[in-house]
């Protein structure tokens, strides 16, 4: 391992600005929502959180290491899916980072083009369940296609753009898992229990095809994993493990969380009812 390697901090802009104007534009927003009191600090510490460990996933050293070994990029993936962005989720950042805007940029662009017809139709049919969920677990198979996931590696352009479509797509997907207050995911806490469970067995197969394929599918690593003491096959068992049993973990305490919520929900109508008749 060479010692180099934990100095090779990311240069990318888009994190290195991105990160911190979203940080800032939050703070700012949270600022003008004090006396409304929407927010409590439980949900700012969330989206601090998960804006940390996106930074951690794109711009340390971890975002080198994942091009010489895959279980590195693999720790890179679930850090990204699974807990940066359900954090930034629990945050509930649209109604902070919209007011943190400045106000001239705010009522003149910014609310216009939201509330205009074509981007209001846009994101509602994209948060769909049934069009978040096939996106997702398109994203997340697709990308670990060989041929798309060396093209990633060999091309930077095409790496940004695997990142930005893992992000894209499980905010897509979390947005039906956690209520992103004051808004409401668009299914019931009954019918999050079956959207979280199907989720669980692709990422399931996939995790174990990895693990226990007979040989690498990623020739890139044949040179670099080496360098660690692994063989190419021995870095993708260990990074198969590390989608199968992180990954499945989060989205099974998801599952939890679903089916606890519901049966809540069902008690205390059941209550509700109960107190109408008597």
């Amino acid at each position: 391992m060479t010692g180099s390697l934990w100095l090779a901090w990311s240069a990318d802009p888009t994190v290195l600005i991105g990160v911190p104007l979203a940080a800032v534009l939050y703070a700012r927003g949270l600022r003008s929502l004090e006396r409304r009191r929407i927010h409590g600090k439980p949900r700012a510490v969330a989206f601090y959180l998960g804006l940390t460990a996106m930074f951690i996933a794109l711009a340390s050293p971890l975002d080198a290491l994942a091009g010489e070994l895959f279980a590195a990029h693999m720790a890179q993936h679930m850090l990204l899916m699974f807990f940066a962005v359900p954090a930034i989720q629990i945050g509930a950042p649209v109604i902070p980072m919209t007011r943190g805007v400045p106000r001239p940029i705010r009522k003149r662009f910014l609310i216009p083009f939201l509330k205009s017809a074509p981007v209001r139709a846009a994101l509602r049919n994209l948060f769909r369940p049934l069009i978040a969920w096939p996106l997702f677990i398109g994203m997340l198979l697709g990308w670990h296609v060989p041929a798309a996931y060396e093209a990633a590696l060999r091309n930077e352009t095409i790496h940004v753009i695997e990142h930005a479509a893992f992000i894209f797509g499980a905010y897509l997907w979390w947005w039906n898992v956690i209520d992103p207050a004051p808004l409401r995911a668009g299914l019931s806490y009954l019918a999050r229990v079956p959207f979280v469970f199907i989720t669980i067995v692709p990422n399931f197969a996939l995790g174990a095809f990895l693990t226990f394929a007979p040989s690498a599918w990623y020739p890139s690593y044949e040179a670099t994993a080496p360098l660690y003491g692994l063989t190419a096959l021995e870095d993708q068992e260990i990074g198969g493990v590390i989608m199968w049993v992180p990954g499945s973990f989060v989205v099974a305490a998801a599952l939890l969380l679903a089916l606890y919520y519901a049966v809540r929900g069902e008690q205390q109508a059941q209550l509700a009812r109960e107190r109408a008749e008597g």
